[in-house]
């Protein structure tokens, strides 16, 4: 990739460079060769299956549980109840999600549980939503559930399908994520352009739909303080926004979409890396990168121990 596409993220204690990390920008606007494994960013579209079935069906999802089956939420109070209450409305058993037992994102969430003695469970899992709603897809499509993690089981495959359709290409490898659904592998471009097929294709009402959910409930998608929920709520523009693990974040306004990829994973190079690229081109205001600022730069005693610069 031409470094004119790189951000790096420059960590200075007493005026030496302690540590760098190495963030690739990729636009729609360009074509590239590069592969990459979107994670979690590719929620909004994994999700688009399920509604377009649903809609066949004459059963709507109410824009909380869209946003919920798009989300890498926090495992906030708020977040397990919208999981048991939809599970309820579908009559689906919550224990049968594969994803594993994960310490809340939230901290204070996390200390609460600890102080109560309780223990984190699969619904804390930032993926409880997404499990929850292949669950669910299973019971449309009325195949047994117990399996709907493989790419073997109807759900997968039709998923499969649909990726190959909106990535307009039939080059997608498949790993197996934290969570333990598949993990597509494909070119960032084929990612991005997704965008305007799924605007002119059979897909443009559940895309709005799931569009419209991030911007009604960012606190769903991630949480407090989580960057891809503060970039949406610090925007003028309609922007959906969504975090990936090992470093990726991806961002659209449904005509420049954007990814970011932090080449060692960090999540600290990608967050800090995308709020101040948003923030210099005018997306967002300061506040997402203001914050991360602080949080990476203050130690224990809230002294401001290191600098950070963006370059």
């Amino acid at each position: 990739m031409s470094e004119d596409n790189k951000l790096t993220v420059n960590l200075y204690r007493d005026g030496s460079i302690e540590s760098s990390h190495e963030v690739n920008v990729y636009s729609n606007n360009k074509q590239y060769e590069d592969y990459f494994f979107p994670r979690s960013s590719v929620k909004p579209m994994q999700v688009i299956p399920l509604l377009i079935e649903a809609s066949n069906r004459n059963i709507e999802f109410t824009s909380e549980e869209i946003a919920l089956f798009a989300a890498s939420h926090s495992g906030q109070v708020e977040h397990i109840e919208l999981l048991k209450e939809t599970a309820k409305k579908f009559q689906v058993e919550l224990d049968n999600i594969i994803c594993g037992p994960q310490r809340p994102f939230h901290d204070e969430t996390a200390d609460n549980l600890l102080i109560s003695g309780e223990k984190y469970t699969k619904l804390h899992n930032n993926c409880s939503g997404k499990h929850l709603s292949m669950l669910i897809f299973s019971k449309l499509l009325s195949v047994d559930s117990k399996n709907y993690y493989e790419l073997t089981h109807k759900t997968q495959e039709i998923t499969k399908q649909y990726f190959i359709e909106i990535f307009e290409n039939e080059d997608i490898g498949f790993g197996i994520d934290g969570c333990g659904l598949p993990a597509i592998n494909l070119k960032v471009t084929n990612f991005l352009n997704s965008i305007k097929f799924m605007q002119e294709s059979r897909s443009a009402e559940s895309w709005n739909k799931v569009f419209q959910a991030y911007l009604a409930h960012p606190q769903i998608i991630g949480g407090e303080n989580r960057t891809d929920t503060n970039i949406i709520i610090n925007s003028e523009l309609k922007l959906l926004a969504k975090s990936g693990a090992e470093g990726v974040l991806f961002v659209t306004n449904n005509t420049e979409s954007l990814i970011f990829n932090c080449s060692d994973g960090s999540k600290r190079g990608v967050d800090l890396a995308a709020s101040y690229f948003l923030y210099s081109n005018g997306w967002i205001n300061k506040k997402p990168f203001e914050y991360l600022d602080n949080i990476y730069t203050s130690n224990r005693q809230n002294t401001r121990a290191v600098e950070i610069e963006v370059v």
